[in-house]
């Protein structure tokens, strides 16, 4: 489905309830909030599924958004959002019942009744963007504001291998409706907590280097995040951390959710290495340069194991 086909398909309908990710980053919330003031404004009901996974980062982007108790949607969307797999437990009802979904991830299983994909887009920001000021007729700075934040974070303020001429012009476009990006750059980008600095400190000293040190594989255990009293906003984008050390082309690291369980982030820097292909061999998804996985049963070693299997497995394979 184009975007155009998918604003005409949101224009003919009413009451939407949107859907956002597990453990939702600004992409998924930016769409969510940005979809909700555009259709408002068409004269839609339309809500943000609540998501307890959000993080004191995003609350308040989010949070206005959120839909009553009472609320009865007649029409379900999805942004940014994959694979049924990704649905927070608390939205998990609401499997089979998704009719659109907009998402960039090349990986998307064609789970809705309706996908509106675009895999060369930067952020799914970037499709919502266009869905609202060309198909919908409509921005202003409320719909700017959640769009920034969408196309920022999921390029890491514009520095990720992700990042289009396209990104950009977006970026500059809404950047006139206000200073916004002021506040969302200094909070998302320029500060850290205490706490993050110590997760950071763990995360570079368990980490481990393959080969010739262009691979390198880090973790924070439950056990790190007790220690250090840290929250899941605490935690929020490691993953960009160990992508920065000098002459690393891929960097896994891992989290953990619960006891032998693990959340495996991996960012590549050269087209050799797949990254959707090396976390669908886990069981994840993604996009070329930047994939995720989650992975049961195994310890904290037996899961660098696998995933430097599957790192092996992509490299010898191309």
């Amino acid at each position: 489905m184009r975007e155009s086909e998918a604003a005409r398909w949101l224009l003919e309908r009413d009451r939407f309830l949107i859907l956002t990710h597990v453990r939702p980053d600004g992409d998924t919330l930016g769409c969510a909030a940005a979809l909700c003031a555009a259709l408002r404004q068409k004269g839609k009901t339309a809500w943000a599924a609540p998501n307890p996974g959000v993080t004191e980062t995003y609350l308040g982007d989010i949070q206005p958004y959120f839909a009553p108790m009472d609320y009865a949607p007649e029409h379900i969307v999805a942004v940014d959002i994959a694979t049924e797999g990704l649905f927070p437990d608390a939205l998990a009802p609401y499997k089979g019942r998704v009719e659109l979904c907009i998402d960039h991830h090349p990986s998307n299983s064609g789970y809705a009744q309706n996908t509106c994909l675009d895999a060369s887009a930067a952020a799914c920001g970037e499709i919502v963007y266009r869905i609202c000021r060309d198909g919908l007729g409509t921005m202003d700075a409320e719909i700017a504001r959640s769009v920034y934040l969408a196309i920022s974070t999921d390029t890491g303020c514009f520095v990720y291998g992700n990042t289009t001429p396209t990104t950009h012009r977006i970026a500059a476009q809404v950047m006139e409706y206000g200073d916004f990006f002021r506040e969302i750059n200094r909070r998302c980008f320029q500060t850290k907590s205490r706490k993050r600095l110590e997760l950071e400190s763990r995360l570079l000293q368990s980490a481990h280097y393959y080969e010739e040190g262009r691979v390198v594989i880090g973790g924070v255990s439950l056990a790190d995040m007790a220690q250090v009293g840290a929250s899941e906003a605490d935690s929020e984008e490691l993953s960009s951390l160990l992508r920065q050390v000098e002459g690393v082309q891929a960097a896994a690291t891992l989290r953990e959710l619960a006891p032998d369980q693990w959340k495996l982030s991996l960012r590549t820097d050269v087209d050799y290495l797949n990254a959707t292909d090396t976390c669908a061999l886990l069981g994840g998804g993604g996009h070329a340069a930047a994939a995720g996985a989650t992975v049961s049963g195994t310890d904290r070693e037996g899961m660098e194991r696998r995933v430097l299997e599957a790192i092996r497995t992509v490299l010898n394979g191309r």
